[in-house]
């Protein structure tokens, strides 16, 4: 997790809690930067290059003073996250800062692009015989 100066210590701690839970949820690796967008998309892209294992990792990248939200998904991360689910998570955390809620609003994110990601339980593969 990469965070400016306008992220507490407590609010870190929320952030990597939620990490460590999503990616328990669903296998992929996320990770979260918070800070200046200057290029929107490329700055987002470009720090997702710098991910540990980008093909599979997803990047949430927040500027808050543009108030800009990009989720950028690796190539395996991809066919488990569309951009209808990254649409979804944007507007989860969108709602939480504009209530100044941070943290909450990319904890929101995370677990709800997790949750999305998540395998389907397929029952008859699932259950014990």
């Amino acid at each position: 997790m990469t965070a400016g100066n306008c992220v507490s210590a407590r609010d870190r701690d929320k952030i990597q809690r939620a990490l460590d839970l999503a990616r328990e949820i669903c296998g992929l690796c996320f990770a979260v930067y918070v800070g200046d967008l200057p290029n929107e998309r490329e700055s987002a892209m470009a720090a997702h290059a710098k991910v540990a294992d980008p093909e599979s990792a997803v990047l949430v990248a927040v500027d808050p003073s543009r108030r800009i939200i990009e989720i950028i998904t690796g190539t395996t991360a991809a066919y488990l996250l569309d951009n209808r689910s990254c649409e979804l998570g944007a507007f989860a955390m969108r709602s939480s800062f504009q209530a100044d809620d941070l943290a909450g609003g990319i904890r929101d994110g995370l677990l709800l692009l997790a949750e999305h990601a998540r395998a389907p339980k397929v029952l008859h593969l699932n259950d014990p015989a």
